[in-house]
């Protein structure tokens, strides 16, 4: 997994990582959890998943998202 590998580099004690997949059926899956695994130490945040498929397409799933996890403001 290419979150693996790039979690391996980098010290996220202390920080919040919020997944965001793509997917063909299963949605979030164990990814907030293997976010957990791979980023001991760190509060894992509100996650996004988005079909495949609708990736290009999913700008307001994405601001909502944002909204939803304080990452953006109202504006």
């Amino acid at each position: 997994m290419i979150m693996s590998t790039f979690a391996e580099r980098y010290d996220f004690a202390g920080k919040t990582v919020h997944p965001v997949t793509t997917y063909a059926m299963s949605g979030l899956g164990t990814t907030p959890e293997d976010y957990g695994r791979d980023c001991p130490g760190a509060r894992i945040g509100t996650g996004l998943a988005v079909r495949g498929e609708q990736a290009r397409s999913a700008s307001a799933d994405v601001d909502a998202w944002l909204r939803r996890a304080g990452l953006l403001d109202g504006r």
